[in-house]
């Protein structure tokens, strides 16, 4: 993984924090605590804190400066990467340096040498084909005439060696770079397990939204759903990397693909695993944050979920092809009431009406304190000035009041609708184990956080449906323990787990999401806690912790938990529930199988990279 961009020593929380008590406080509490329309107390606020940014030197106090490429930090970084590659067993650990890629300017000497070092990479893993591509685009950058000859001699090495492995396997089709690496198991592709709506063709008909006083909108079903029924699958509307995956992921499609991805031209953050998923990035909303994505990764600190609501604007700006007026008068007639994702027709969506279902989503600023709420409009206001200094949207904004007032409006609730409905997607690993061995959830590096239109799943402890974020960057919601018609579904927030005890978890949802949970668990307050495992749950539990034979055991494991009579008690999980989840993710998500680093561990073989 690259190093983080996020800094503690420019934490803009941090410096909220020192802000509030020297000045801050005293200015907007008086103002505000006596105003009898609670709905004016963020005009206020912000209008106190334009006035305290007009003079704060924050650019200096968080040390924003423009992102742009540098060749010297390009050399400093693959100068590093030289010194890992000549070391034993750290081969890969020297790439994420040799991706000073995106530090270098474009065309330079400096690029094509990191370029040269990468396809040295490839050569010592027998990535032949990644090899090939990252010396063409050495070429491509102008590699030195003094060097030509050793790049020429590996091209010419590596060309041999794909001949000799074709001769040996004449029907094996080679990799493309770009693209899904396939599962080794080629478990067949989730579909929905029932008919879909009509309407909404990625949500199976029998889920409903319904609403009552106590509970508010909820989701339930007509009809008994079984444990590993698929209920929904969707894109969601924005996602983002995890900073530490910036040089490892294609930052459109998310894609493991180190080994031949190409730089934004830009920032030093993005890269791309093609020219056209740089393309379709640009198009869909990285020409809007390019400019101040890395000060924000930089800044964010305790606000990391916010992070998403910069690429959320920028998505829905592409959307509406800076039409800023015309989103303007589309937002001052939008019943927000009546917006439902239900009773859109998702076959003939328009961009406008896509949008509305994430414009609704809750932001709980009316429940948020006066201190947490200037914090936010704080963050917001400086990113709303940067992206005003640096991209596209200063001049669209320009002398035009309310173009800028609609900037600022969306970046404020869209930082608050992601810090409550982002979604984290993490790496699942499947572990060989003996007798005394526990199953255990393993997160790796690989991060993303999407922003679903579908957030009407009430919260629970115990829940009864999990996400399974899929390869393709879709996510579907898939049942963990049976259901019966009638039953609400219940999705788990990120404190419900089983490290946290009753009163720690309730006070982390009240802080985070303003949420007081009601689930069997928490009234109980007690742990969340795994029942213990019967003879037959063991069993399972060896089968599927051998990933090679997780496809034949997973539907066996399924018929299990679906008998008639079996118990699932509401204030604690199974071990079959959490088989079950974690096996569908190992499958179907993001796990170890996509990365290199599992496909080829250490390598300890000395050799030579470009200069």
């Amino acid at each position: 993984m690259s190093e983080r961009l996020q800094d503690d020593a420019w934490d803009v929380g941090n410096l909220f924090d020192q802000l509030w008590e020297e000045s801050l406080k005293q200015r907007i509490i008086e103002l505000t605590q006596n105003q009898p329309d609670k709905d004016k107390i963020p005009e206020i606020i912000k209008r106190e804190i334009d006035e305290f940014l007009r003079t704060f030197p924050f650019h200096d106090r968080l040390k924003l400066q423009p992102d742009t490429k540098d060749n010297a930090n390009a050399v400093a970084a693959r100068n590093r990467g030289n010194e890992l590659f000549a070391t034993e067993g750290e081969c890969l650990k020297s790439l994420q340096h040799y991706e000073s890629i995106a530090c270098s300017e474009p065309g330079s000497e400096t690029r094509a040498l990191a370029y040269g070092n990468r396809s040295a990479v490839c050569l010592r893993l027998d990535m032949y084909e990644e090899c090939l591509e990252t010396i063409r685009l050495a070429r491509a950058s102008n590699y030195p005439a003094r060097l030509a000859d050793k790049l020429n001699k590996r091209e010419q090495h590596v060309k041999r060696r794909i001949e000799e492995m074709y001769a040996e396997l004449s029907d094996r089709k080679p990799i493309e770079f770009g693209k899904h690496r396939p599962r080794y198991m080629v478990h067949p592709e989730l579909k929905l397990s029932y008919e879909a709506h009509a309407n909404v063709p990625q949500l199976v008909k029998c889920v409903e939204l319904r609403q009552n006083s106590e509970v508010g909108r909820h989701l339930v079903t007509t009809q008994h759903l079984k444990a590993g029924d698929v209920l929904l699958i969707e894109k969601p509307y924005a996602s983002m990397l995890n900073d530490q995956e910036r040089y490892k992921r294609c930052d459109f499609c998310h894609n493991e693909d180190r080994f031949t991805l190409i730089p934004c031209e830009g920032c030093t953050v993005t890269m791309y695993c093609s020219k056209e998923c740089m393309d379709q990035a640009h198009k869909q909303y990285h020409r809007y944050e390019c400019g101040v994505l890395r000060d924000c990764w930089r800044m964010i600190g305790s606000l990391l979920g916010g992070i998403m609501g910069l690429r959320t604007v920028a998505t829905a700006i592409a959307s509406f092809e800076q039409d800023l007026e015309g989103w303007i008068d589309h937002l001052n007639t939008l019943d927000e009431a009546k917006v439902n994702a239900f009773t859109v027709d998702w076959n003939e969506i328009t961009d406008s009406d896509m949008y509305d279902t994430v414009h609704v989503l809750a932001t709980n600023q009316k429940r948020r304190s006066c201190k947490d709420l200037a914090m936010l409009i704080f963050f917001a206001s400086i990113v709303h000035r940067l992206l005003l200094e640096r991209t596209e949207l200063g001049t669209l904004c320009e002398s035009n009041p309310a173009r800028s007032k609609l900037l600022f409006d969306l970046l404020l609730r869209h930082v608050q609708t992601s810090l409550i409905n982002k979604k984290q997607v993490s790496h699942m690993k499947c572990c060989e184990i003996d007798q005394e061995d526990e199953y255990e959830d393993n997160n790796f590096g690989y991060d993303s956080d999407d922003e679903d239109k579908f957030e009407e799943r009430t919260p629970s402890c115990i829940p009864n449906v999990a996400p399974i974020h899929l390869l393709d960057g879709r996510c579907a919601f898939v049942v963990s323990r049976p259901i019966a018609a009638g039953e609400q579904l219940f999705d788990v927030y990120g404190f419900g787990t089983m490290e946290f005890d009753s009163s720690l978890r309730l006070l982390c949802l009240e802080q985070c999401y303003y949420f007081k949970c009601r689930c069997a668990v928490c009234e109980s307050f007690s742990y969340v806690s795994v029942r213990n495992m019967n003879q037959m749950e063991e069993k399972f539990l060896r089968a599927l912790s051998n990933s090679m034979q997780m496809r034949k055991h997973l539907p066996k494991l399924i018929e299990h938990m679906n008998e008639v009579g079996r118990c699932y008690p509401k204030h604690q999980y199974t071990a079959a529930e959490v088989m079950l989840v974690r096996s569908l993710r190992i499958i179907h998500s993001y796990s170890l199988e996509d990365d290199a680093e599992d496909e080829f561990g250490d390598f300890g073989v000395l050799g030579s990279s470009d200069g």
